[in-house]
């Protein structure tokens, strides 16, 4: 051990406890390992960005998905969920569906972009879904926070005509 002012750090090879933390901390990704270290201007372009992320998420899932839908979470199981249809905008005519996972972890960060993918269905909870098969692209809470796409944005984007796909002349 190596003795410090008012106490002792733990230390192996000469790097302190601290050391390897922030030798850890500088290995993630800038919006990981700044969350909370941010000042107001970069942190205003960091969640405008990430809005745009969210948005052209959005918009690819929406391409994916063969059903979407607003829905509530009637109960889950350990493989997925029974929901209730509140509205359907895209596929699905059934009132209830059954959809898996019920709990997916696909990332972690600071920004919501991050966990756009994730699912964490609570029973009671109302979702807009975006399925492909049964299965959950995306389940993002109708309860949103600041920094989060809004629900009227998110609708718009799906409702959104897709574009043709652009085509070239051969000769």
């Amino acid at each position: 051990m190596t003795a410090v002012a008012g106490g002792s750090i733990w230390s192996r090879g000469g790097t302190s406890r601290a050391g390897w933390l922030c030798a850890l901390l500088a290995l993630l990704p800038l919006p990981v390992a700044a969350c909370g270290s941010l000042d107001a201007d970069t942190h205003r372009r960091l969640v405008a960005g990430d809005l745009q992320r969210q948005q052209a998420l959005a918009a690819a899932l929406s391409a994916r998905a063969d059903t979407i839908v607003i829905a509530d979470v009637l109960a889950t199981v350990p493989d997925g969920a029974r929901v209730r249809v509140r509205q359907r905008i895209k596929g699905a005519e059934d009132a209830e569906l059954q959809v898996a996972p019920a709990n997916r972890l696909d990332a972690l960060g600071c920004l919501p972009s991050a966990g756009f993918g994730n699912v964490a269905l609570q029973p009671g909870e109302h979702y807009l879904f975006y399925l492909a098969g049964g299965t959950v692209l995306r389940a993002g809470n109708l309860r949103r926070g600041p920094e989060e796409f809004t629900l009227e944005q998110e609708l718009a984007q799906v409702r959104a005509p897709v574009p043709a796909p652009a085509t070239r002349e051969v000769r």
